[in-house]
């Protein structure tokens, strides 16, 4: 579950274990994990803009994201980080 900002003063749940944890739908039948659905209706409608891009998208379509101030295609760019080991004496 992730907390995601969509005001200075509003936060809404996101459940990543599948999308129909966040569905409003009823008496649909799903098993296992679901990331992609045409039927999918939330329970709240959200949207926030890229901190990359500037696009506007929802993030219910990105429960698998690592970070969810960036749209799903910002999120999907591969960049090289580099990872830095300290070592305490």
């Amino acid at each position: 579950m992730v907390l995601v900002q969509v005001s200075e003063h509003r936060l809404v749940n996101i459940r990543r274990r599948s999308l129909c944890d966040n569905c409003s739908l009823s008496g649909c039948i799903t098993t296992g994990r679901i990331t992609t659905c045409d039927k999918f209706r939330p329970l709240f409608a959200v949207f926030l803009r890229c901190k990359g891009c500037g696009a506007i998208y929802d993030p219910y379509e990105s429960i698998c994201s690592l970070d969810y101030e960036l749209c799903p295609e910002c999120n999907d760019v591969k960049e090289e980080c580099s990872i830095t080991i300290v070592c305490r004496p």
